[in-house]
């Protein structure tokens, strides 16, 4: 029903006067006479009985009378919540982050966005990119912080800043002494890799294949931290983000580049295709934006 049509039958029957009712709500009589006509056509019901001094409510009226109120009480609530909501970063945001990215930006990222948007609940999800991109199709998430060049078809993304990609090797390695790795040195290592599952295994996966560079894996995590664990234990190399590098800083493990190639993915934040953004998601992207361009 209108929200229109209900203030000014609810004004009306305040007022008890059409005139009087159409100063209170800035409209001449006669539109505010065609809004009533209106109300009334929709019920298929009279609403007031007119006389010389003004109007009163007709049976119809007075069943519509209370519920009218009550209508418009809600939806003034509602207003005053979304309002508030957008004016104080109230309310809760679904966050889909990829394991890849998650440990090491999202605590940053939330941290700043806390300090900005205290009264906001963030629900965050970590799972893998096309897990994330089913999740906020279906509208189960309203972002999601991830990488390309996973391709996140019918949805929008938007750059964050980009992240290289360094060479872990054993701390004995001797890529370790020089300060980088070669290709020929990188074909003829064990490898340690993510699983092909995650994005950023099918990126590397990608690169290895079209550089001729076809190591002998010698295991397939799901977890990064484990994959680092296992270079530093001397299982193998393996290419990883430098913002995971940063993080897993021992002295079991270097990161070089690999020499003549440079290699990097982009950060990204996903969006519904055709969606309004809300204040409040846009504030996480850009405190996640902040932590990226700070590495």
């Amino acid at each position: 029903m209108d929200g229109t049509l209900l203030r000014a039958f609810v004004e009306t029957a305040d007022a008890g006067s059409l005139s009087r009712a159409a100063g209170l709500l800035g409209l001449s009589q006669p539109s505010l006479t065609a809004q009533i006509q209106r109300l009334e056509r929709h019920l298929e019901a009279p609403l007031f009985n007119r006389h010389g001094r003004g109007v009163t409510l007709t049976d119809a009226g007075k069943a519509l009378y209370p519920r009218a109120r009550r209508i418009l009480d809600e939806l003034r609530a509602t207003e005053d919540a979304v309002r508030r909501e957008g004016a104080d970063g109230a309310g809760t945001l679904s966050v889909g982050a990829i394991p890849t990215v998650a440990p090491y930006i999202l605590p940053a990222a939330l941290r700043r966005l806390r300090v900005r948007h205290a009264a906001l609940r963030i629900d965050l999800r970590e799972d893998y990119s096309a897990v994330l991109a089913r999740q906020l199709l279906d509208g189960a998430l309203d972002v999601v912080i991830a990488a390309l060049p996973y391709a996140f078809d019918h949805l929008d993304t938007e750059p964050l800043g980009t992240d290289a990609l360094v060479v872990a090797v054993p701390g004995s390695h001797a890529a370790a002494r020089a300060g980088r790795i070669t290709l020929a040195q990188l074909r003829d290592a064990p490898a340690v890799t993510l699983d092909p599952a995650h994005c950023l295994g099918e990126q590397v996966a990608g690169f290895c294949s079209s550089n001729q560079v076809l190591p002998s894996v010698v295991c397939r995590s799901a977890q990064l931290a484990t994959v680092l664990e296992l270079v530093g234990a001397e299982v193998g190399v393996s290419i990883v983000p430098a913002m995971a590098a940063a993080r897993h800083n021992t002295p079991q493990c270097a990161y070089v580049p690999l020499a003549d190639h440079s290699l990097q993915r982009e950060i990204v934040a996903v969006w519904r295709r055709g969606t309004t953004v809300s204040p409040s998601a846009r504030a996480c992207v850009d405190c996640v934006r902040e932590v990226v361009r700070g590495w």
